[in-house]
């Protein structure tokens, strides 16, 4: 395995590994209420989704891992919380997942954007 994609892998499992960290005392601490559900998922997530392969990774586009991350992050979610599909929690969860997808992609061509007119 080449130090790439050493460094790929370790960028992709860092964040579903520190959302959940980051999700388990918010939900055991703060609590759930409309406030702290945008909050976690719609400002939390892609924020700490962006930042975390940074911390662990040094590869320059963490495009791939970031998406790759959140796809396994949400995959569980769902997996662990399947039997509630009907409830607003669930589809909140849903939506923050497609459009966390959209903010992380148009922030990554937004700042390669950037590092290409510079």
């Amino acid at each position: 395995m080449t130090k790439t994609s050493k460094d790929r892998l370790k960028g992709t499992l860092i964040i579903p590994l520190g959302l959940t960290a980051v999700l388990v005392p918010f939900s055991l601490l703060i609590g759930w209420n409309l406030f702290t559900l945008l909050l976690f998922w719609f400002v939390l997530i892609p924020g700490l989704s962006m930042y975390l392969p940074t911390l662990v990774s040094s590869n320059q586009n963490h495009l791939i891992e970031t998406v790759l991350g959140l796809v396994i992050f949400y995959s569980i979610m769902v997996f662990m919380i399947y039997d509630h599909y009907q409830t607003d929690y669930f589809k909140a969860m849903i939506i923050s997942f497609l459009i966390n997808l959209i903010v992380v992609s148009i922030w990554f061509k937004s700042k390669n954007l950037k590092v290409q007119t510079a």
